[in-house]
């Protein structure tokens, strides 16, 4: 004698047994610890990073170029591979060079110029052997109030341990002096500075290191 009802549960079984067992399978997985390997948590290292800029000043008896230093670069790459570099008028060493300050100016030095935003590759980053150098093309914005630009900087990595990455840029970054003159903080420190009108472009490097975290 058959049952359709018995002949119908043991067909249902069969069809459900493979995906309960694969659930089962990623549930001991995880329970293990298997998983995708996380990306690492590089940071930059500030005693290590920095960055130079060079302003060109025209002067009756010709140009003369100035150069800038910004120290203490800070940052961390996220899992999208953005990191956020915040700079500060207290990062340069353009305060050095204009002396004390006025008790009225006493925050100038607190005032943000920029916020630099790289777009790196994490899996290119960890892809990267020890003692290799890759190019990479990052895509980068730097937001000064409400204005920012974007462009591409090439970018030199180097993988100089497990967990420590060195990089510089292989083409300078250029920022317009025209529009540094119109920001309010760029202006201010022009104006200690006693520079007079700056022309052309300002190209800025970029120069550190990052531990992974």
């Amino acid at each position: 004698m058959s049952f359709p009802f018995l002949r119908w549960t043991s067909s249902f079984h069969k069809r459900l047994r493979a995906p309960i067992k694969a659930l089962a399978l990623a549930v001991a997985m995880s329970g293990i610890g298997i998983s995708v390997p996380s990306q690492a948590a590089w940071q930059l290292i500030p005693d290590a990073s920095g960055a130079t800029a060079t302003l060109t000043e025209q002067k009756a008896q010709g140009n003369v170029e100035h150069v800038h230093h910004l120290r203490g670069l800070s940052g961390t790459v996220g899992d999208d591979g953005k990191m956020s570099i915040p700079l500060s008028v207290g990062q340069t060493d353009l305060l050095d060079k204009v002396g004390e300050l006025p008790p009225w100016l006493s925050g100038v030095s607190q005032m943000r110029l920029a916020t630099l935003t790289l777009n790196l590759d994490p899996v290119a980053l960890a892809a990267l052997e020890t003692g290799r150098t890759t190019r990479m093309q990052v895509p980068f914005t730097a937001t000064d109030g409400n204005r920012t630009h974007r462009d591409t900087l090439p970018l030199n990595v180097t993988r100089e341990s497990a967990d420590r990455l060195s990089f510089a840029n292989a083409e300078p970054m250029a920022l317009d002096s025209a529009e540094v003159a119109k920001n309010q903080v760029g202006s201010t420190l022009l104006g200690l500075l006693g520079y007079g009108n700056l022309v052309g472009d300002i190209p800025i490097t970029l120069q550190g290191e990052m531990q992974d975290r």
